[in-house]
């Protein structure tokens, strides 16, 4: 695996190890609260952030819209931690060994998404880490402000 990935990688599996402490932290019963009318119940923000990062590997890759929307229907879990955690899991596995399987020249290839967005696969990579670290700290302040909990997970080396 190329070394700037490398580096991308090892911090994004600890933002994946810190998600599932923190899921660990809640009851089942805390993800259907919506603390906001039109926005996502934690329970569908967890689902949410166990996709992302097989997601956005398959935008990066040229995935078009319709691909994208079967691969939501189709792995999209329930809503239970376990199924999260595990969905969570086999998508990161999933993105992490795409990564490592593409060569220099094809992680600075630009592909185009189906949203009219242009980025080199590796830019595309920074682009899953951010959203991934996005939804971790909503998670987190959901957790802190609306269930009035710390968790004391540890979110930053």
């Amino acid at each position: 695996m190329n070394v700037y990935c490398k580096g991308v990688i090892k911090e994004m599996d600890l933002a994946v190890d810190s998600i599932i402490k923190l899921i660990e932290t809640l009851s089942e019963e805390d993800m259907d609260i919506k603390p906001t009318e039109g926005k996502w119940s934690i329970g569908e923000l967890l689902s949410h952030i166990s996709v992302i990062c097989k997601a956005d590997f398959l935008i990066g890759m040229g995935a078009s819209e319709e691909e994208l929307d079967r691969f939501y229907i189709e792995a999209e879990p329930n809503i239970n931690k376990t199924a999260i955690i595990n969905a969570l899991i086999s998508n990161y596995s999933y993105l992490k060994e795409g990564i490592g399987l593409l060569h220099e020249e094809e992680l600075l290839r630009e592909t185009t998404s189906f949203f009219g967005i242009t980025h080199s696969r590796y830019e595309w990579l920074l682009d899953t880490q951010a959203h991934l670290f996005h939804h971790r700290g909503q998670l987190h302040s959901l957790i802190v402000h609306v269930l009035k909990r710390e968790p004391n997970v540890q979110l930053f080396e």
